[in-house]
């Protein structure tokens, strides 16, 4: 199995098509140096499930690592409300649909405050606590110094 990316811009989780067969497009049947012209792109590259596996891994952390930011209590509780969420704990949930492989949008409030970031659906409650803490202390240091 072939996956076709474009290695000269970021990876955004989305491949151009796969090959099944390792030689044509399993949705237009052809060849890497046919997508290269259609596409007019000749960097268009193929790599196996083991690449594609290390791309996936470091974009999903970077998007699990985008900072929190906050939103308003009408949107936080649209979000509660849109689906029952996948995972609810006190003070914070995950929305009932993902964002990208097990990625969710993660929300939660704290000093009548409400805020969203992304994070994995299957952190520790622990973690998310601990995390939801010292991002909460770092933004009121910031705040308290006019950042």
């Amino acid at each position: 199995m072939k996956y076709i990316i474009d290695p000269t811009v970021e990876f955004t989780g989305c491949v151009i098509t796969s090959m099944s067969d390792d030689i044509h497009s399993d949705y237009g049947n052809e060849t890497l140096e046919e997508l290269r012209v259609n596409h007019k792109n000749a960097s268009l590259l193929a790599i196996g499930p083991d690449k594609l596996t290390d791309l996936v891994n470091t974009h999903r952390q970077k998007l699990n690592s985008e900072p929190f930011f906050e939103i308003d209590e009408d949107r936080y509780y649209d979000l509660m409300d849109c689906l029952p969420p996948e995972r609810m704990l006190s003070g914070c949930f995950f929305v009932g649909e993902c964002c990208q492989y097990d990625l969710y949008p993660f929300c939660f409030t704290i000093d009548g405050r409400y805020f969203q970031g992304k994070r994995i659906i299957t952190t520790p409650k622990a973690e998310l606590y601990t995390e939801i803490k010292e991002f909460y202390h770092n933004l009121k240091e910031r705040e308290a110094h006019g950042y």
